[in-house]
């Protein structure tokens, strides 16, 4: 992607995110193309992505959303780390900025109907399966089984999306929009 296409993007991604005020729909979709154009690989349609989820820009292909997935306010989704360049330093090698400096890609995989609570962190190598609940301001690295509901720094699961949403039902103490 040559620097014109990128301050493009930028510019373009700018104006779509007032869109969420105007009108949800829209936004999304415009914001799922956007994010298909920028490399993120988007399976189905995301059910919301907030204006401020970072995505990490190391390389935007490394990101992979299934359908129906909502993505709360100032999460962050990381598919690169330059940690092994500072820890190289215990080692006795320091690498100044732009000499060498070494980083992890990993890819970074949600899958369908999932929750990801605001402030959330997912680190590079993360692969998240089916139906799992990410609680508000967890951490999130390694692999997450199918129908978990996980919180906390490091995440832990707490529970299972199919009994708790039984649980919901039967208490019917939720609303429902109209």
């Amino acid at each position: 992607m040559n620097k014109f296409s990128k301050i493009f993007l930028k510019i373009t991604g700018a104006f779509i995110k007032k869109l969420v005020y105007i009108n949800v729909d829209y936004y999304m979709t415009c914001y799922t193309k956007l994010l298909r154009r920028m490399g993120v690989k988007i399976e189905g349609n995301p059910k919301f992505i907030s204006p401020d989820v970072y995505f990490d820009g190391n390389n935007y292909s490394k990101i992979r959303i299934g359908n129906n997935v909502t993505i709360s306010r100032e999460v962050m989704i990381l598919t690169h780390d330059y940690s092994i360049t500072t820890a190289m330093a215990s080692v006795g090698k320091i690498i100044e900025r732009h000499h060498g400096e070494m980083f992890f890609s990993r890819e970074v995989s949600i899958g369908e109907n999932c929750f990801v609570g605001a402030r959330s962190s997912i680190l590079p190598g993360t692969i998240i399966g089916d139906n799992v609940i990410i609680g508000a301001c967890s951490v999130v690295k390694g692999k997450v089984p199918n129908n978990s509901i996980i919180i906390g720094n490091p995440y832990k699961i707490i529970g299972n999306t199919k009994e708790w949403v039984m649980r919901q039902q039967e208490l019917n103490d939720y609303f429902v929009e109209h």
